[in-house]
C-alpha cells in the first residue's frame, strides 16, 4: 500500500512515521489507562538506568564521566565460579531444568555456610535459591503479604523493596530514622508506625543506600517486638559479607528466628557476580515449601549455569569478599578525606557496604543535583530522594568501582560545582 502523508498546520506534509511518533505519547497513554493497573502506572522507575545512559553518551562525547553511582564491587567473581561454569558447559544438566528451590548440592554447601554465619541450626531445606536478592525479596512479599496489607521500612529504604511491595498489590510504609547521622535502626523509630494492619518489617542490614549495619541489640529487640505481634521480619542482608569493622548481626542469630524471620541474600556483591543473577532465601523448611510455590509459578528454578558456579563459589570461596576489605576501606578513607574538604558535604562513614550516603547542605533537589552533577561536571552520583522522602537532601556516593584518584577528582568537582551553584 502506497504511503499517505497528512498536511501539517506549517503546509508541509509529515511522513506517517512522523505522524506515529507525535500521536505516541496520547496512544500510550490510553492503552496504560485500559490495560495497565494503576498501581503499576502510579509507579516510577529509580534514576539509575537513566543517568548510566546519559554518563554513556557523555563518555561516547569524549567526556571524562567519574560513576559514584551503581554500588558495584571491583571485584571479578572467585576463580573457584570461573572454573565451574566453564566446567558447566560441558554438563548436559546445565541445559535442564533443576529442582524448584535449587540445586541440592548448592542448598547444602550455603546451608552449612550460614549455619556458620548465625550459630543456628541450618539445613538445605531451609534454603531456596533464587535469581538474585530482588527476586528473592519477591518470592517472600508474594508469600507472607496479602493485597492490602502494611509493610513497614525503616527509611531511607532501598528503592526495589519499595517498588516490590507496591507491585504486589500491598502498602509500604516509610518510618524515617531519627538519627540522620549514622542512621542506625532502632525500635523506637518503628514502633510508632506499627499498626494493626502491618505485616511484615523490612530490614536491610547493612542498609542501602546509607551502609549502616543493625546492631544485635536493637536488631534483637525489633526481631522479638514484632515477634510478639506476630508481624514478619524480612531481612536483606546482601552486604553482609562487606561489614568492614565489626562482626555482622544476622535476623537469622535469633534463637526463635524460625517464627518470624525470612532473611534474603545474594551472590552479585560478595562474589562479584551480579550478571549471572544468582540469590538465596533462607527461612524455616515450612515457609521455604509456601514460597516455592511462587517459585515455580514465576521462573521455576534460578539458571542452572549461575547456582553451579554459585555452589563453587560457596564451597571453596567463601571468605573471598572479605580478602578485599582492605583494599575497600582505603577507597572509603580517600573518600571520606576528600568530601570533608568539600563545603557544604556532611558524611559520617559507615562501616559496611560500598557507598556513603551524604548530606548537601540547602539541598532540596536531589535528583536535580544529581543531573546537573553529571551535566556540568561529568560525576555519577545517586538522588537521595530515590531511597524515600527521608533520603531527600542527599546523595548516595559508591567507592565500590571508583579507584582512589577518581575519588580525589570527583570530589573536586562536587567542589567547584556547588561553590559555582552558590555564587548564581
Amino acid at each position: 500500500m502506497q504511503s499517505v502523508s497528512k498536511p501539517l498546520a506549517n503546509g508541509r506534509s509529515a511522513h506517517p512515521e512522523q505522524i506515529h511518533a507525535a500521536d505516541e505519547s496520547a496512544y500510550d497513554r490510553r492503552v496504560s489507562a485500559d490495560l495497565v493497573a494503576s498501581r503499576i502506572r502510579a509507579m516510577h522507575l529509580p534514576p539509575f538506568d537513566p543517568l548510566n545512559a546519559r554518563a554513556a553518551e557523555l563518555r561516547a562525547q569524549g567526556h571524562d564521566v567519574i560513576s559514584l553511582g551503581q554500588a558495584l564491587p571491583f571485584f571479578p567473581p572467585p576463580a573457584a565460579a570461573i572454573r565451574a561454569a566453564h566446567a558447566a558447559i560441558e554438563d548436559p544438566a546445565v541445559h535442564l531444568y533443576v529442582t524448584d528451590p535449587g540445586l541440592p548440592a548448592l542448598r547444602s554447601a550455603l546451608a552449612m555456610r550460614l549455619a556458620g554465619e548465625t550459630a543456628q541450626r541450618v539445613t538445605a531445606d531451609d534454603i531456596l535459591i533464587s535469581a538474585g536478592a530482588n527476586h528473592a525479596f519477591a518470592l517472600t512479599v508474594a508469600t507472607l503479604v496479602s493485597a492490602g496489607d502494611e509493610v513497614l521500612m525503616p527509611a531511607p529504604y532501598f528503592t526495589n523493596h519499595h517498588m516490590t511491595v507496591i507491585a504486589l498489590g500491598a502498602q509500604p510504609v516509610e518510618a524515617p530514622l531519627a538519627d540522620r547521622t549514622t542512621f542506625e535502626v532502632r525500635w523506637t523509630d518503628l514502633a510508632p508506625y506499627v499498626s494493626a494492619r502491618t505485616r511484615a518489617v523490612v530490614l536491610c542490614n547493612p542498609s542501602n543506600p546509607t551502609g549502616a549495619p543493625v546492631s544485635a541489640a536493637e536488631g534483637g529487640l525489633i526481631v522479638r517486638e514484632l515477634a510478639s505481634r506476630g508481624i514478619a521480619v524480612i531481612s536483606d542482608e546482601t552486604y553482609m559479607s562487606l561489614v568492614l569493622e565489626g562482626g555482622h548481626w544476622s535476623a537469622a542469630s535469633e534463637p526463635s528466628w524460625r517464627d518470624h524471620v525470612v532473611v534474603v541474600g545474594s551472590f552479585s556483591k560478595a562474589f562479584g557476580m551480579m550478571g549471572w543473577r544468582v540469590g538465596y532465601v533462607l527461612a524455616d523448611a515450612a515457609i521455604c515449601r509456601e514460597i516455592v510455590k511462587v517459585q515455580d509459578a514465576i521462573m521455576i528454578c534460578a539458571p542452572v549455569i549461575s547456582q553451579m558456579a554459585a555452589e563453587a563459589a560457596v564451597r571453596e570461596s567463601w571468605d573471598y569478599p572479605r580478602s578485599f576489605h582492605p583494599e575497600l576501606r582505603r577507597r572509603r578513607q580517600v573518600l571520606t578525606d576528600a568530601l570533608a574538604a568539600v563545603p557544604g558535604i556532611r558524611w559520617t562513614p559507615s562501616r559496611s557496604g560500598v557507598f556513603g550516603f551524604a548530606r548537601v547542605d540547602g539541598c532540596e533537589n536531589s535528583e536535580a543535583l544529581a543531573r546537573t552533577l553529571l551535566e556540568d561536571a561529568h560525576v555519577v552520583t545517586i538522588p537521595g530522594s530515590a531511597f524515600g522522602l527521608s533520603g531527600e537532601g542527599f546523595l548516595r556516593l559508591s567507592y565500590g568501582r571508583a579507584v582512589e584518584p577518581q575519588l580525589v577528582e570527583a570530589a573536586r568537582r562536587l567542589a567547584q560545582q556547588l561553590a559555582a551553584a552558590q555564587t548564581r
